[in-house]
């Protein structure tokens, strides 16, 4: 009795709360706050489709939380810190793209569609959504007329973190969702590709304009380990 009596005084509160945001906003008429509450069951909803009233109130509010778009950095200045770094690297490009690259190989006798199951498989389980799946191999062929090596690009996204990464910084956009490239190899080799997520970059967090909140930071590991788990089901085709 007592946890039903709980349960029901703390949706009394979510109810309160939501009243608070939405429908007593003075600014706003009933038919607006009425758009503006969490409808799951409606779907997904654009924003634009909403009235202008109910859009209006909510951009104002979102961009009080959501960073602005940056200037773009001119091309010169681009060239410049690239010369710069590989300069002080030495690396050569390829050698810069492998850096960026977190690779493992598939074990021998694995079969390619094995790998792409295993990885849907583990990529449910850690709560990854599967948001594409670029058979890109068969573009090649298709183009050329010729045998190709089977390349394929599974997309995963973790819907809610990609947005608040991109609340930080617009820009993050060019990293969602996140990819892994299943690559044959002449040899008959199999390996599985994707950008680094060792989150080394969170130690530039002490900066002005870099600070995250230390939920978000913890969300941006659990991704970096999930991709990890997502690659290694895929390598050794676990399910």
């Amino acid at each position: 009795m007592r946890n039903t009596r709980f349960a029901i005084v703390a949706a009394s509160a979510v109810m309160l709360l939501l009243g608070a945001r939405f429908a007593a906003a003075q600014e706003l008429s009933p038919e607006a706050a009425e758009e503006l509450k969490p409808q799951v069951e409606a779907g997904a909803r654009l924003l634009s489709d909403m009235s202008e009233e109910a859009q209006a109130y909510r951009r104002k509010e979102l961009a009080k939380t959501v960073n602005p778009v940056m200037d773009p950095v001119p091309r010169k200045l681009k060239k410049q810190l690239y010369d710069q770094l590989s300069t002080i690297s030495g690396m050569s490009m390829r050698q810069l793209f492998n850096f960026m690259t977190a690779k493992k190989k598939v074990a021998e006798g694995v079969e390619f569609d094995d790998v792409v199951e295993a990885m849907e498989i583990k990529a449910n389980e850690v709560n990854f959504k599967k948001v594409g799946h670029n058979q890109f191999w068969k573009d090649v062929g298709a183009i050329t007329g010729e045998p190709a090596l089977r390349v394929e690009i599974l997309q995963f996204c973790d819907a809610t973190v990609g947005r608040r990464m991109l609340d930080f910084s617009p820009e993050f956009a060019i990293f969602i969702p996140c990819r892994i490239s299943v690559v044959e190899q002449p040899d008959g080799s199999i390996w599985l590709m994707t950008l680094d997520w060792d989150v080394s970059w969170l130690a530039m967090a002490w900066r002005q304009g870099s600070s995250l909140p230390e939920d978000l930071k913890q969300d941006a590991i659990r991704v970096r380990d999930a991709m990890t788990e997502i690659m290694e089901a895929g390598a050794n085709a676990e399910w």
